[in-house]
């Protein structure tokens, strides 16, 4: 009996560390693609303000 309660009891530990390492890991890769999109954003608006463009237009096929 005692290693029915064993066995349940490893089962949870490592449900439940599978879970954590989860969530943990959609947390971090979350973060980590927010960032990357506020960085582009902040650049884009940098460039806005300077006046630059980062493509030609299509008539600007000269550039």
């Amino acid at each position: 009996m005692q290693s029915s309660y064993n066995s349940f009891f490893r089962f949870v530990l490592g449900f439940s560390v599978f879970i954590v390492v989860s969530l943990g890991l959609t947390f971090a890769v979350s973060e980590y693609s927010i960032k990357q999109e506020q960085q582009k954003q902040t650049a884009a608006a940098l460039r806005a303000m300077m006046g630059k463009q980062d493509t030609a237009q299509w008539w600007e096929f000269w550039k």
